[in-house]
This record gives C-alpha cells, structure tokens and sequence, in this order.
C-alpha cells in the first residue's frame, strides 16, 4: 500500500501509469517520447512500478514491453474511504496539464477526486447529473459539472466498457421530481 501511494504523490510516476495505459504495451524508449524525464529516470521508475505490482514486463526478450496491471484498492484513513483504480491514477497524471482537475484536488484532496470519479461513472452511465453530486458533496453545480465533464472523458478512456447514452432532458425532469419531493 505505501509503494501505492509513491504514485499518487509523484506526479512522474502516476503520468508514467497512465501512458502506459493509453499506450498498451510499450517500451521504455516509446514511453520516454511522451515525458519529459530522461530515459534513465525513465527506466528507474518503470523499474519501481514492476517492483510494486503496477507494471508487469510482457515480453523476454530486449526491448522489455510493459503492461499497466490493474489496481483496485481501498484506503481507508480515520475520516474517509476511497478506492484507488487506473482511472483515478490517469486523472492525478492528468492534474498537471489539466486545470481544473488541479484546482478540484486542490480544493477536495485526492480522496475528494476518488469521490468525484464515482459520481462520474455515474454520469456517464446517465444515472445522475451534476446536481445531485453539487448537493450531496455540498459544492456548488458549477464546480460539480466542470469536474464531471473532465472525468467523463477519462472513464471513457480508461473503462471503455462504461455505458453512455446521456439524455440529459430525462435526467433533469427526473432531479427536478426529487427535489420536488423533499
């Protein structure tokens, strides 16, 4: 668990994760084109990766080719509960070029960005919007459909298995019929 949490604090590692992700099985030189460290930084890390279970080498033979493994734990403090998947791993990578995704784990931590990735699986899967999550995490909708529509596009990428067919019509009739009720 504390090998775990090297990539959630280290901004290297997690993009590492996640290019490795997006590129299915590359080589430390195809991995080195995409981030900006020097290949043997590069091949530290990726060493580091296998050594905790997050990269595992696919072929036996030079150049080595490196798959993702999948994550899925949870972390349990004394104030919260979160899971750590890929998806949360590709969105911490994705904080550095991606403003509001920083500014939300900023404000929120990383256990407030593991929260809004469940309320995002959700959205996508057209099971609730971004009211619901605004009025259950107490943050304004604003803020709540900026971080909504930022990880939409990263579940889809990391869980393409993840429905969407967003009618957001039928969605807000339906929020608007809940809030009606209380």
């Amino acid at each position: 668990m504390l090998a775990v949490s090297d990539v959630i604090r280290n901004d290297r590692l997690a993009q590492l994760y996640a290019r490795v992700l997006e590129l299915d099985s590359p080589t430390v030189e195809e991995l080195s084109e995409g981030i900006e460290s020097s290949t043997t930084t590069i091949y530290e890390d990726v060493k580091h990766l296998v050594e905790i279970d997050l990269l595992e080498r696919v072929t036996e033979t030079q150049p080595y080719r490196y798959r993702a493994s999948p994550v899925d734990m949870t972390i349990q403090t004394s104030e919260e509960t979160f899971q750590i998947t890929p998806t949360l791993l590709v969105a911490l990578a994705a904080h550095q070029s991606n403003e509001n995704i920083s500014l939300y784990i900023d404000r929120h931590g990383v256990s407030g960005l593991a929260t809004a990735i469940e309320y995002g699986r959700a959205y996508t899967q057209s099971k609730m919007n971004a009211r619901i999550m605004a009025r259950e995490q107490d943050i304004p909708v604003l803020e709540a459909e900026t971080i909504l529509q930022e990880l939409q596009e990263i579940i889809l990428e990391t869980e393409p298995d993840t429905a969407t067919s967003l009618d957001i019509e039928e969605l807000d009739v339906a929020v608007d019929e809940r809030l009606h009720e209380q």
